[in-house]
């Protein structure tokens, strides 16, 4: 049968490192890449109740070769992760790059080639290594990170003053959205106000979030009374693609993450509940990424579809939902998409509270790409982690009044990989 799973296979663990800078955030200042990576996998190997001995294969993925030094990622870490003398392959899907693995490993699983695989990603876009060392670190301009980024999903358009993700992935969405829904501007602001102030409360609730206070307490730091008013701030948030704002962009950050994917019947001894993989789908494309209307992307649909379908859920089975925001705008668009949210109301209900995670479609509840911050390669992990914790009622203060029996983590490698997977409990 076509698009489905034959053997059940269940993350029995999860790990995620904090996301900051190498350089300079405490509970990271002084690691190494590999000292980093290696944190995140002992949690999840400890999580599953295994060491790196007991897995069969470790699929690792980065997307710049610069976080490591080379692309053989894997080779370079197995004595770190304890992992020598297993399979294993480096792979790389932009910001998707961890749920394709777990998709990758689940698939492997099924076919019966491997019974328990190893996940893992890392990415440093805060720091870089430092002349031929590879412990010392030094920091990267945010121009560089994202001209690199461009260089390597795209020679043609990655080039300086040339193709912008900036006003493609935010303005041209946002306008194109307000232009199909009636939207007026002021509504629009209003809403990616509430949603970074959502965001950020629940990266305030996060130990391992990037950013850790309230956007209300951001402003009243610096001497706003009404945190709109700071929201507004030419000085504070400018115009990064009109009518977008930089704090509905993504924050960079060095970090790390890791899954066990395991064969169902297998899954024994770990810490938690293990939580089944139930589907997924990945579908990609090329610039641009849509057209007239940028607020359809098709691989986006179609990637959508095949995973509900290997899943055999539907839009109301989902109690739990994540979706990319680099973009806060395209995020929203995306929720819209899987039929989480009302098409054309998905602003509204930003505005009314109802993404937080006391709220009635609660989304990204460890802080998205903006509060928990994006390491490219290890992002989607982190999605993948906060999911598991909801669904086993383990996400501390921010969990969600209904613990999850179905969670979606919708993810864009670079906007050009979509990929979604579907988490059930068992």
């Amino acid at each position: 049968m076509r698009n489905k799973l034959h053997e059940k296979a269940v993350i029995s663990g999860v790990g995620c490192s904090r996301f900051g800078d190498l350089l300079e955030t405490p509970e990271l200042k002084g690691l190494t890449i590999q000292e980093l990576t290696a944190r995140a996998v002992k949690e999840a190997l400890d999580d599953a109740g295994l060491t790196g001995q007991d897995v069969d294969a470790v699929f690792a993925g980065n997307a710049m070769v610069h976080s490591s030094q080379v692309p053989g990622t894997y080779s370079q870490l197995s004595k770190w992760t304890g992992t020598q003398f297993k399979a294993g392959v480096h792979f790389e899907a932009q910001c998707s790059t961890t749920n394709v693995g777990a998709a990758l490993a689940a698939m492997s699983i099924a076919a019966g080639v491997y019974d328990t695989v190893l996940v893992y990603g890392l990415e440093t876009t805060r720091t870089k290594v430092k002349g031929f060392s590879p412990y010392e670190r030094e920091p990267i301009s945010h121009q560089q990170t994202w001209l690199w980024t461009d260089m390597a999903v795209n020679q043609a358009y990655g080039v300086p003053q040339g193709y912008d993700i900036f006003s493609t992935y935010n303005g041209l969405v946002a306008l194109g959205y307000c232009r199909k829904y009636g939207l007026s501007l002021e509504d629009y602001d209003r809403s990616m106000f509430e949603l970074c102030r959502t965001r950020r409360l629940h990266g305030a609730m996060n130990p391992k979030a990037n950013i850790q206070e309230k956007l209300e307490d951001r402003a009243a730091k610096e001497g706003f009374a009404d945190p709109y008013d700071y929201w507004r701030s030419d000085k504070h948030n400018p115009f990064v693609a009109w009518p977008s704002r930089l704090l509905s962009l993504v924050t960079t950050a060095d970090g790390a993450s890791a899954m066990v994917i395991t064969r169902a019947n297998l899954a024994k001894g770990g810490k938690s509940q293990p939580v089944q993989l139930k589907g997924f789908g990945i579908n990609y494309s090329d610039l641009p990424w849509y057209g007239e209307d940028p607020t359809v992307w098709e691989f986006d649909r179609r990637a959508i579809d095949a995973a509900f379908d290997m899943a055999g859920i539907e839009a109301d089975d989902i109690d739990y939902l994540h979706t990319h925001d680099c973009s806060h705008i395209s995020g929203i668009c995306t929720a819209e998409a899987t039929g989480y949210l009302e098409p054309g109301k998905g602003l509204a209900a930003a505005r009314e509270g109802r993404l937080r995670f006391d709220g009635d479609r609660p989304m990204s509840t460890h802080g998205g790409r903006h509060a928990f911050g994006h390491a490219w390669g290890a992002s989607a992990g982190t999605d993948t982690y906060e999911a598991v914790l909801q669904m086993r009622g383990q996400a501390g203060p921010r969990q969600i009044k209904k613990t999850p029996e179905i969670s979606v983590i919708h993810t864009h490698g670079y906007a050009m990989i979509g990929t979604v997977i579907v988490l059930g409990s068992l």
